[in-house]
């Protein structure tokens, strides 16, 4: 399967390919013309008004196009002249509505239709009013109104369409289809001529599911008024449906470059990005903007703030009671508390003035799929669908849920269907071609686990994480007392890009290299990261039996700071060693309260501060055990599955309220810092690192000695030291300064000082391993593996540094330190060939050639320098593990390319003898 270009990313060209653009049969300019005659019913008069009004009209609409909008209040107000007066009046409506100020709005439209004899008279201004009853939640008599205009006049082509959009919204989708055809026909029988009429045919193309004729019919109303605010953001809202934000920044920015307070935009510019700063800008133009409240509302409940969102959603309702994102917020909050009373509250409201609606479901839906209750989710797109089949966002959400569940093929399925009908859907699209990458892959199975891989890593890396795996089953099942769902699924994608699109839809996930969703866990090759794929593949399998064993209730906090605590149970040199961001996070007053730990992870503005996030929760993790033991931790994992109020789960399970135990933990964590002892400075930058925490994290020593010269930053670094002997960051940039003056003596005095300050310190450059760069550059060999194995011990990134301990216990026939070493260096990066090799040559070391072939099997797909060597040392060790058949293959292989290769021809003369003889050969052997 293939799919079109423009929709693989968030950069589409916003001409679609495949466009069948609709052409007028008509003149535009002759039409015009015909129109500004015919279209005024407040026209008695072609004679010329008094010069003033038209004065005020044309300075009112200025004032209102620029977002001065009590300025044109007053401009527009004064406006008396029959001939202008209809502008005026809806061009004065408009300034009171975006201001918030409905009432008068409605007041000024209503008394012009009276005035004009009713509202067929005033279709156009009739019609504003109509929006202006949408708007604030009164359907029905919207209906009413525009059905009037509809049984007793011509309707414009935005009255045809409002009407569309209020039939669809109160539940007879098949009379607003008629409505929104009317528009198109409309259009293709040439009478359709301004920007705000084709603006508002492209919406009617676009409910219609006729996606290229709404971009196509967009473009064309903005270059007819390059100056259309509504059209500018009605096109970037059909981006952002599709995913595609690029676009759609760009439009809601055109249009904030005409009008830099039309709201609007900044609501759509609040979806992309700053969504606080632009929403606040809304609602100070507009308070009672229902979706900026609504979307503020979502938002601030999102970032635990859930009182003063609710708040929110509260003021949106007030003002119109029919929005259904509001409803939608509120419905999802009744479900994360497991309140059916106030669930139902909602859906009976939607049903009131909305029967069968599918976008609510479809909204529900997907915000819970966001927080992770993904079998809630499930069902409520069930119901969308129920409601509406053609809502092709609700497959999209459907099948994207049900592959979070694991059920792919049904998964599959939707998206297809979402795509034939909506191929511009980003989110659709990009998740299909992932799966059309996995088609490519290997599926792979243990007694528990469902492994897609790529063909690469299925040679590389399945040998390792086989067996890891089911160990893991067992000690996890054994410790937590639950076995899971099986089998778990595990992803794993060469390709950073797809790993994101696999995990949420879109390409761009930062820093993330795993993520679990409870019976799927996704993860990067290792091939393309610099981490131990091992701590990330456990930290993960620990997110499967929390999030089971709650349902995916558990709050992120405690999900992660388990995980991130197991981390370092799974193996002594695993974990997170961030003493030094912790005595910078207590000095500084940043440590979060418990109860707040979540908004430590939606508000992290950098990687430093989404490290520390998983840090402090896995301290509170860490707290719990120490103090309460792992089974009162087991406790409360379980408290939340059927408790979601946790102040109630801590007065349960500690026997002390939130607030009590969050000030006994920050207790002991005074006295952690304390018993660290380190000084920071508080010009000291954070060390920073990518991965959530896994992988090397940088200080800040590399940047300092680039931008200082070697005496300045000696001196201001000694001075450091003579003033706090204990500012670890001042003793390592001393010794690193002095280590490149080649006063090692010196250097290794800080070193070691820098050393016992923070004996396990794992940021890079780390005091061992300047110091085993010092005692290499001194000569003293035995000394710098001393520090490396130091290092080693606080050090579980490196792949390079086991490599080095491998061959030294190689060399000294040291076999069992040989295997851990090289088993750390796999554990990092087994896409080496050099570590592969060093595993081949422990394997011929200890005379296991089961192991070899597993080595060799690798060094196979990973050799190309050459491949008739890498042949021959398969065969070797096929032969010497009895696998003759397999030997004379592979060994015929190398012939074919090197017939008069000695050892290749000796390997298939043993591999045909009767009684052959086992030998690996001389692996080392060169090829001629």
């Amino acid at each position: 399967m293939t799919y079109p270009d423009n929709a693989h990313s968030t950069g589409s060209s916003r001409n679609w390919r495949g466009l069948k653009v609709r052409h007028s049969s008509r003149s535009l300019i002759t039409g015009i013309v015909f129109a500004c005659a015919a279209a005024n019913p407040f026209a008695t008069s072609l004679a010329q008004p008094g010069g003033s009004d038209l004065d005020s009209l044309e300075r009112g609409q200025q004032l209102l196009e620029s977002g001065s909008y009590l300025a044109a209040v007053e401009a527009l107000g004064s406006v008396r002249s029959d001939p202008w007066l209809q502008d005026a009046t809806m061009g004065l409506a408009r300034a009171h509505r975006e201001v918030g100020q409905y009432e008068r709005a409605e007041r000024v439209l209503s008394i012009a239709i009276e005035e004009s004899g009713g509202a067929t008279l005033a279709a156009p201004i009739a019609t504003r009013l109509a929006e202006l009853y949408i708007e604030t939640g009164r359907s029905a008599e919207a209906l009413e109104l525009l059905q009037e205009l509809n049984d007793n006049s011509m309707p414009s082509v935005r009255a045809l369409v409002r009407l569309g959009e209020v039939l669809a919204l109160r539940g007879n989708p098949v009379a607003a289809r008629e409505q929104f055809q009317q528009a198109l026909g409309r259009y293709d029988a040439g009478s359709v001529y301004t920007s705000d009429e084709v603006a508002m045919v492209a919406l009617a193309a676009w409910e219609l599911g006729l996606f290229h004729d709404a971009n196509a019919l967009f473009d064309e109303a903005v270059r007819l008024d390059d100056q259309n605010l509504e059209a500018l953001v009605l096109w970037g809202e059909l981006f952002q449906q599709k995913f595609n934000d690029e676009d759609a920044q760009r439009n809601f920015n055109e249009a904030l470059e005409v009008n830099r307070r039309y709201g609007p935009a900044l609501r759509g510019l609040a979806e992309i990005s700053a969504g606080e700063r632009y929403l606040t800008r809304a609602l100070d133009i507009n308070p009672q903007d229902t979706m900026a409240l609504t979307r503020f509302g979502a938002l601030l409940i999102r970032n635990e703030q859930e009182a003063e969102g609710r708040r929110m959603l509260e003021r949106a309702l007030e003002i119109n009671p029919e929005l259904i994102p509001a409803l939608a917020t509120q419905a999802v909050l009744a479900v994360l508390q497991d309140d059916g009373q106030a669930f139902q509250q909602a859906e009976q409201q939607v049903t009131s003035f909305s029967p069968n609606n599918s976008e609510f479901y479809t909204l529900v839906a997907e915000q819970l799929g966001n927080r992770y209750r993904f079998t809630e989710a499930v069902s409520l797109a069930r119901q969308a669908l129920d409601n509406d089949p053609r809502n092709w966002h609700a497959h999209t959400v459907l099948g994207g849920n049900l592959i979070r569940l694991g059920e792919e093929e049904e998964g599959r399925q939707h998206l297809e269907q979402a795509f034939e009908n909506d191929p511009f859907n980003v989110l659709t699209s990009n998740m299909l071609q992932v799966f059309d990458v996995m088609d490519e892959y290997a599926t792979l199975e243990t007694e528990h686990f469902r492994v897609r891989m790529s063909q690469h890593d299925a040679t590389v890396l399945w040998p390792l994480m086989s067996t890891m795996l089911e160990d893991s089953w067992d000690r996890l099942v054994d410790k937590y007392g639950f076995e899971p769902e099986v089998p778990v699924t595990i992803q794993v994608f060469e390709r950073t890009e797809d790993f994101a699109v696999r995990s949420v839809g879109l390409p761009d996930i930062g820093p993330l290299v795993g993520i679990c969703f409870g019976k799927v866990i996704t993860l990067i090759s290792p091939d393309t990261l610099s981490a131990n794929w091992q701590e990330i593949l456990w930290h993960e399998l620990v997110h499967v039996w929390t999030l089971q064993m709650t349902d995916n209730r558990m709050p992120r906090w405690l999900s992660e700071g388990i995980s991130t605590w197991e981390e370092g149970q799974g193996q002594p040199e695993w974990g997170r060693r961030q003493g030094l961001d912790l005595v910078r996070a207590y000095e500084q007053g940043q440590l979060l309260p418990v109860g707040d730990l979540d908004a430590g992870f939606l508000g992290a503005n950098s990687n430093a501060d989404l490290s520390f996030a998983y840090f402090e929760s896995y301290m509170v993790v860490d707290y719990i055990v120490e103090r309460f033991g792992f089974e009162t931790l087991r406790e409360l994992i379980l408290a939340y599955q059927d408790e979601h109020d946790e102040n109630r789960i801590f007065s349960s399970v500690f026997d002390q309220d939130l607030e009590a135990f969050d000030a006994d933990f920050q207790q002991w964590v005074t006295g952690r810092v304390e018993s660290i002892n380190v000084y920071v400075h508080m010009e000291d930058s954070p060390d920073e690192g990518t991965g959530h925490g896994h992988g090397v994290r940088e200080n800040s020593s590399a940047v300092l000695a680039e931008l200082y010269n070697n005496e300045a930053l000696r001196d201001y670094m000694q001075s450091r030291v003579d003033e706090q002997p204990r500012d670890f960051q001042a003793h390592l940039q001393l010794g690193i300064v002095l280590f490149r003056e080649q006063q090692y003596e010196q250097a290794l005095e800080h070193l070691q000082q820098a050393q016992s300050i923070l004996p396990t310190y794992s940021g890079y450059p780390s005091p061992s391993l300047v110091m085993a760069q010092i005692y290499e550059a001194m000569g003293n060999e035995e000394a710098r593996l001393a520090q490396l194995r130091i290092m080693l011990e606080n050090q579980q990134h490196d792949a390079n540094t086991p490599l080095i301990l491998a061959n030294h216990a190689l060399e000294t026939n040291q076999l069992d330190q040989a295997k851990y070493y090289i088993d750390r260096a796999l554990a990092v990066d087994p896409y080496q060939p050099e570590v592969q090799r060093r595993l081949a040559d422990f394997a011929s070391a200890s005379d296991d050639s089961a192991l070899a072939v597993q080595a060799f099997e690798v060094l196979m797909a990973l050799e190309v320098s050459d491949p008739v060597g890498a042949r021959t040392d398969l065969a070797a060790a096929y032969l010497a593990n009895s696998q003759r058949d397999d030997a004379k293959n592979t060994v015929l292989r190398a012939l074919e390319q090197a017939p008069s290769y000695e050892r290749a021809q000796q390997i298939l003369l043993q591999s045909v003898e009767t009684t052959p003889t086992e030998t690996m050969g001389d692996a080392q052997e060169e090829t001629p």
